[in-house]
């Protein structure tokens, strides 16, 4: 499935709330990638991370000034891993996404 993203916060303790094109909410937590260091360096600084998140242009995910960007379908399937191996393995899922997730 080709995700879109309608409207996406950054929070300071690297998560995201991200609305998908489908009316689907989510928080997605990025703080086991950010961990990682390298291309992810710069969005350790919280502040930075927050900041400088914007949507992409084309709604296909969310991106930062140092060229780091993650895809609409990435942070799906970060929030609803079910979902990925429904679509990668051919079959369906049992389990729908929920319409929200609280907020942090």
């Amino acid at each position: 499935m080709l995700y879109r993203i309608t409207n996406a916060v950054a929070h300071p303790n690297h998560t995201l709330t991200v609305t998908w094109s489908d009316g689907v909410t989510a928080l997605v937590d990025l703080s086991p990638v950010i961990a990682k260091g390298n291309v992810f360096t710069p969005l350790q600084d919280t502040g930075y991370f927050v900041a400088k998140m914007r949507i992409a242009t084309d709604r296909l995910g969310l991106e930062w000034p140092n060229r780091v960007d993650f895809s609409a379908d990435g942070l799906r399937f970060r929030a609803f891993p079910e979902e990925a191996e429904a679509e990668f393995s051919g079959t369906e899922s049992n389990s729908k996404p929920m319409s929200s997730h609280p907020m942090p």
